[in-house]
């Protein structure tokens, strides 16, 4: 028996997408029209594109180049598309119709794939706490040949077995492989949800940062590295340790760094105001004495300054020089910059007043000595719950600073590792500080919690304690609750769950059993699966057809369908599902060649599709 595959609607009708972005075909398409010159019959012709390229195509034997056992998987992993869709919980929310932050639960690379279309190029900041490649389980156990499988078998939704973990010992061949090729795919697909001038921040520890800092100089490229900032996350000594731990590395890359320079204001912290005073009543205000001197010789910063109180005569320690040239010496004189100490009789300093320190902020250090610790976050998280259900869970301050670093009052914060909710919460705090309005895209898998697991108990405690599920994901959105709460905020934040798609998905039968065949045949004469809501419909096209999830879905004011109009910004689209379309309803809504409309494809005969088609842009389900 032939393979059969599922007929084809109308020509003249395109279909909804049922899946989330292509990267290979976007690539090749992109390929395609740089270098038209190389596409041969539809397909390209790979001996033309090296001559093409010519000698920026590198034939050497030998060459730098980084690989793992399972870097053609993660690439396989990276081709296949998501089919899954994202499905509103409106009960686990708060403001669902107001609020602009979102929670996902699901595995994170299928969701990241679903956001794709949505929030290509919008994100303005990622900030990720991956698991640490300790020897211990994680959970992540991708399956490219079908990524919503291999997330239902893990979050325990398609057996009673519950969730299998991926073990990765120390004694593997495969240690670091594993986890590169869990974390890569991720990497990927977040940059292309980046800003131009996004960035993004990771904390990890000496496991793998060397392996990391390979993998984001490959995708993001080295040209784009930023810093590495090292955070004192531990002040507790481990006294049976060789050397006692007591740092996180944070890696932070830009989209594009030139671009992030030129286009937004420096990377800066905000000045707090600490030692700044107003001794001689300046009318400028609070002032600060910085020192006027600075390490390197340079010519014509080389002068004698004299006290004008002592008369006493000052040159440039060897080596250094004075911050400014003569000329510009003498004006910060007759402005009153320049001080000599408290009374008039010390070296020159130079006045910083707190208006011009906070409109330029501060340069931030690659070592953080300043910001909590996880044993600070611990007790925060036993105060908020009465007990911490995590291990080393990373603070508030620390999110909240790179917040002020990688964000100017606004854009969406993304963290698909969201763990406790700490970024969520950040997020909230800082906008209250600065009176910002950051978004945030918070994504956790709903990895189940075993009581028999030592290091689980206190969570499946905690969870049958507030009567929650036992998943890491409802401690998460309960953190947010919480913290929403005892800071008064007025925010709130939409929850989504990821779950099998409302279309029917057709797959080629490869069997020979007719009675089997003419089944599966019967169930696809209808496009949506059964007992499916219209609103998980609707919020799955608006996903696949690259709207926001914030979009607004509104029940138009018709007598002659069940429509319903979708808006996101200035951009709208209309879907009705009812099983036939009065031919009338294009008239009554006032529809445009270019005004999107998504329906049925039985809710259609040729005659109304052909007359869709010339007055309006239709799409069939």
């Amino acid at each position: 028996m032939k393979n059969i595959k599922k007929k084809k609607v109308s020509k003249s009708m395109k279909k909804v997408s049922k899946s989330s972005l292509d990267f290979l075909k976007t690539k090749v398409e992109d390929l395609k029209r740089l270098f038209p010159e190389i596409v041969s019959e539809g397909k390209i012709d790979f001996e033309k594109l090296k001559l093409t390229l010519g000698e920026e195509i590198n034939t050497k034997d030998e060459k730098y180049s980084f690989n793992w056992a399972g870097r053609k998987d993660s690439f396989k992993n990276l081709q296949t598309t998501a089919k899954g869709t994202l499905i509103p919980a409106k009960n686990e929310s708060i403001k669902f119709d107001e609020t602009e932050n979102l929670f996902i639960e699901g595995d994170n690379l299928e969701v990241l794939k679903l956001l794709q279309k949505s929030y290509f190029n919008k994100i303005k900041m990622i900030y990720i706490d991956p698991p640490y490649n300790t020897g211990k389980d994680f959970v992540y156990k991708d399956n490219f040949h079908n990524s919503i499988k291999s997330y239902l078998e893990q979050t325990g939704q398609l057996n009673g077995d519950g969730v299998k973990l991926t073990t990765n010992p120390e004694t593997s061949g495969r240690f670091h492989s594993d986890w590169i090729s869990m974390i890569y795919p991720r990497l990927f697909i977040a940059k292309n949800l980046l800003k131009e001038d996004g960035l993004i921040f990771i904390s990890i520890d000496d496991n793998e940062v060397h392996n990391l800092r390979i993998i984001l100089d490959e995708i993001f490229g080295e040209e784009n590295f930023i810093g590495d900032i090292i955070w004192n996350s531990t002040k507790s000594v481990t006294n049976t340790a060789i050397i006692s731990v007591s740092h996180t590395h944070n890696l932070i890359y830009a989209k594009e760094k030139d671009y992030f320079i030129k286009n937004r204001t420096e990377f800066r912290l905000p000045e707090e105001g600490t030692g700044f005073s107003n001794p001689d009543n300046d009318s400028r205000g609070l002032w600060k004495a910085d020192p006027f001197q600075v390490g390197g010789w340079r010519p014509n910063q080389q002068y004698e300054i004299r006290n004008p109180k002592t008369g006493k005569k000052y040159k440039p320690n060897k080596g250094c020089s004075w911050k400014n040239d003569y000329k510009n010496f003498q004006t910060l004189m007759a402005d009153n910059r320049i001080i000599f100490g408290i009374n008039g009789e010390a070296g020159p300093q130079r006045k910083r007043f707190l208006s011009e320190a906070e409109d330029r902020g501060r340069v931030t250090t690659t070592i953080w000595r300043d910001i909590d610790t996880t044993t600070n976050a611990t007790q925060y998280l036993k105060k908020l719950f009465g007990e911490n259900p995590f291990s080393n869970p990373k603070p508030v301050s620390l999110i909240k600073r790179m917040i002020q670093l990688g964000t100017i009052s606004e854009g969406i914060v993304l963290d698909f590792f969201a763990g406790s909710g700490t970024t969520a919460q950040a997020v909230i705090e800082q906008n209250i500080k600065d009176k910002g309005n950051r978004k945030f895209i918070c994504i956790q898998l709903p990895e189940k919690i075993d009581r028999e697991n030592k290091g689980q108990k206190t969570a499946y405690d905690l969870l049958t304690k507030l009567g929650f599920s036992k998943n890491i994901s409802e401690i998460s959105k309960e953190r947010i609750r919480r913290a929403i709460k005892e800071t008064n905020s007025k925010e709130g934040f939409k929850v989504f769950k990821l779950g099998k798609s409302n279309y029917k998905i057709w797959e080629n039968y490869q069997g020979k059993n007719e009675r089997e065949l003419k089944k599966q045949l019967e169930l696809f004469k209808a496009p949506l699966i059964p007992g499916y809501k219209d609103e998980n419909v609707i919020f799955e096209c608006i996903i696949k057809e690259g709207y926001s999830l914030n979009s607004k879905i509104e029940k138009t004011k018709t007598k002659l369908n069940n429509v319903y109009k979708v808006t996101d910004g200035d951009l709208f689209f209309y879907v009705c599902l009812d099983q036939e379309i009065n031919s009338k309803i294009i008239d009554e809504l006032k529809l445009k060649k270019e005004n999107l409309f998504i329906c049925l494809d039985e809710a259609l005969n040729d005659s109304k599709k052909k007359n869709f088609s010339i007055q309006c842009n239709p799409k069939v389900i």
